[in-house]
């Protein structure tokens, strides 16, 4: 079994470079999925009345398609309009009706599947068109222009988006399948951000398959970007079949009565996070009673380094080698302040981390997880306290890491994250991480390895105590 090897810095920075920032539309990683306890809805019988489309931009067009919520010509008065925009290469809009239309019927709303211009893709033309297919049928349908959704999968939720982002003020929330949060903004490909003017007003709801990890990043970034600005965006991966079109996911229902009823809902939990918290609670159950009454290895070996500003050593269980990639970077001439060792067969890894602040160590950690879940990271704090290793009082904590690898698809891990000063120093810091990407830790083992390596850690200033800090 590989496994990755650390970046460097603290658990926010060690994890920092997993996931800098988005480049370019994410793509479908094929890779392990995480378990997840969500089931798409069953398909249920479908019901549509299509309406010909009458406004002049249309009329060289095909017709619009237009279902209500009932056979009396008046059943869509005052009804919320759902506009849907499908793909415009794999249109599916007949199991959009067996799928999602019985669920929007049961609450009433009417459905405005637009014509595009093109079999291939939406584009920024098609816009206008689309707006005036939405005020014919709000006028002679008579439906209720306050509560207008829009909807799209694939590239028709990112033509939604394009339309989320030129028209705010026109709707009431935003539901988006399998497509990354980017916009077309002139000739350019630019990351979409909700609104900050309608974040209070527009609920959005994305829904991904788990395979498609990198868009979920995405999404998690823009939802911890417009979390101050009161935004609700609700994120659902779902299993299944990892194609474009996705059936609705359960959670959409109790969602749309929110909406309908004319309320913010509130984000809701993210499944992924729940299921990664239940694949590790053995072991978090058990870590503290571990912690405890685990002792430091008999004979382990030892390792030294003099890195940029600290000579660092520790010592770790027999099996436990040097790490390759800190030799290249030593290598290539960057002089790091930390020693990383990993075992010789399971990804389990190690660094200690010497380093000089003059800020309070707990808003540089603070900082930093605050950095790691705005770049879309999936990360957890299960237990936090104090810990005594090598006769030393310890703070630590125990949590997990989530992200996608485009290699080995979404890698969740646990760490045991501790620091304590050196020495009598409220500057000066040490930092031991110790991480399991095994998916099935065990706690004895772990805490085993924490106390071996706490136990002879150690770190000795090479440089003057009055160099100003780096960081």
């Amino acid at each position: 079994m590989g496994g990755r090897r650390l970046r460097r810095g603290a658990v926010g920075h060690a994890f920092r470079r997993l996931a800098v920032g988005p480049h370019r539309p994410g793509r479908y990683n094929r890779g392990m999925y995480a378990a997840l306890a969500v089931l798409a809805a069953a398909a249920v019988p479908a019901a549509s009345r299509p309406i010909p489309a009458t406004t002049a931009a249309a009329a060289t067009r095909p017709a619009a398609e237009v279902l209500l919520p009932g056979d009396e010509p008046d059943a869509a008065a005052g009804a919320a309009l759902v506009l849907y925009l499908p793909s415009a290469a794999e249109p599916q809009v007949e199991r959009f009706k067996r799928e999602y239309w019985p669920l929007l019927r049961e609450r009433r709303c009417a459905v405005l599947v637009p014509p595009g211009r093109s079999t291939k893709a939406w584009t920024g033309d098609d816009a206008q068109p689309i707006m005036d297919a939405v005020a014919d049928v709000q006028k002679r349908c008579r439906t209720d222009p306050k509560r207008l959704i829009l909807m799209g999968t694939s590239g028709g939720a990112q033509m939604a988006l394009f339309l989320a982002d030129k028209l705010p003020d026109r709707f009431r929330a935003v539901i988006v399948v399998s497509t990354n949060p980017v916009v077309v903004r002139g000739r350019r490909y630019e990351w979409f951000y909700p609104p900050a003017a309608t974040a209070r007003t527009c609920p959005y709801f994305v829904v991904n398959h788990i395979t498609h990890g990198d868009g979920l990043k995405y999404w998690r970034q823009v939802r911890a970007k417009r979390q101050a600005d009161g935004a609700s965006i609700s994120i659902v991966p779902v299993l299944g079949p990892a194609e474009h079109y996705q059936p609705p996911p359960k959670e959409l229902g109790p969602w749309l009565d929110e909406v309908l009823a004319g309320r913010q809902p509130a984000p809701l939990a993210d499944p992924q996070a729940a299921a990664v918290a239940k694949m590790f609670a053995g072991a978090v159950a058990a870590m503290p009673k571990a912690l405890t009454e685990a002792k430091a290895a008999a004979d382990p070996n030892t390792f030294t380094k003099d890195g940029k500003e600290f000579r660092l050593t520790l010592a770790a269980p027999r099996g436990y080698l040097r790490s390759a990639r800190e030799e290249r970077f030593d290598a290539a001439g960057l002089p790091i302040t930390e020693l990383r060792v990993e075992h010789a067969t399971w990804p389990i890894y190690v660094r200690l981390d010497a380093r000089r602040s003059f800020k309070p160590f707990g808003d540089i950690v603070a900082a930093e997880e605050k950095q790691t879940v705005e770049r879309g990271l999936l990360y957890q704090v299960y237990h936090a306290g104090a810990v005594k290793a090598g006769g030393r009082d310890w703070k630590l904590k125990c949590g997990s890491i989530t992200y996608p690898d485009a290699k080995r698809g979404w890698v969740s891990a646990l760490f045991l994250h501790a620091v304590r000063p050196i020495g009598d120093s409220m500057t000066q810091w040490l930092e031991l991480l110790v991480l399991d990407e095994t998916g099935r830790p065990d706690a004895a083992e772990l805490a085993e390895l924490f106390h071996t390596v706490a136990a002879a850690a150690k770190a000795q200033a090479i440089a003057s105590p009055d160099t100003v800090p780096t960081r």
